[in-house]
């Protein structure tokens, strides 16, 4: 008993080199398996935190003026919970985008006798390319110069660590404007990965359960597992504003 519920714990990380046999303990282990991811990710966000904090206590220094000092003991009371949300909670644009793949295809395959336990496991497990980039966004943090840091730079030093659109205009010196920042943000080698492990497993499992040479199309269900992620990123990008203002308070 013990062995397995550690070999379904590690079945995240194995996800990175192994998918097939991660895979395999996620289907058994459907619940160690991605609650231990979720731990892991949050692990991993929360060793920045103190590197972040530190931070973001040198561009708050007190300047001696009243009215700029008031504002930026406002401004990093907001900032720190804006900091402890993000570092410590599952990246939401991944879990919209599980949550909408999983209304797609847990109907779908659930005719070919695959559980929707199955699907929201191998979903969750799909996101294990998360572990690489929370580990970059910690690299990222620990090199930046703190004292070099405006109060705004520091909540936004994770997000440098960013391996594709967004990553490529950034180091061009170009901002891209509302959703167009948001598509290039969506647009990383971290989720074409994300993509490419959801719909090759979706596969799988449709191909597993069929038994047929029909089933199993990869290419389909990565197509639909794209259109999921992206529906994910355009769900974050539209509530985003209101839950800033819900983290950082109205005042």
């Amino acid at each position: 008993m013990k062995r397995g519920v550690l070999s379904g714990a590690v079945a995240p990380v194995r996800v990175l080199w192994s998918p097939g046999r991660a895979l395999d303990d996620a289907l058994v282990h459907r619940v160690v398996a991605p609650a231990s991811l979720v731990l892991l990710i949050s692990a991993l966000g929360a060793l920045a935190l103190p590197r972040l904090l530190a931070a973001l206590g040198v561009a708050l220094q007190p300047t001696g003026r009243e009215l700029l000092d008031a504002h930026l003991g406002v401004l990093g009371v907001g900032l720190r919970r804006l900091l402890l949300f993000e570092r410590l909670i599952f990246p939401l644009p991944f879990l919209a985008g599980a949550s909408v793949l999983w209304m797609v295809a847990a109907p779908a395959l659930s005719g070919r006798r695959v559980t929707s336990g199955q699907v929201a496991a191998l979903l969750v497990l799909g996101t294990a390319p998360l572990l690489v980039q929370r580990c970059g966004e910690l690299a990222v943090v620990l090199a930046a110069p703190a004292a070099d840091l405006g109060a705004s730079d520091v909540a936004a030093l994770p997000a440098r660590f960013n391996v594709g659109v967004a990553g490529a205009l950034a180091a061009a010196g170009v901002s891209a404007p509302g959703w167009l920042g948001v598509a290039a943000e969506a647009a990383s080698g971290v989720g074409a990965w994300v993509v490419a492990l959801w719909g090759w497993g979706l596969a799988r499992l449709d191909r597993d359960a069929a038994r047929s040479a029909g089933a199993g199309r990869a290419l389909w269900w990565c197509v639909v597992a794209a259109a999921a992620y992206a529906a994910g990123w355009a769900l974050y990008a539209a509530c985003y504003p209101t839950l800033l203002l819900l983290v950082m308070g109205a005042s």
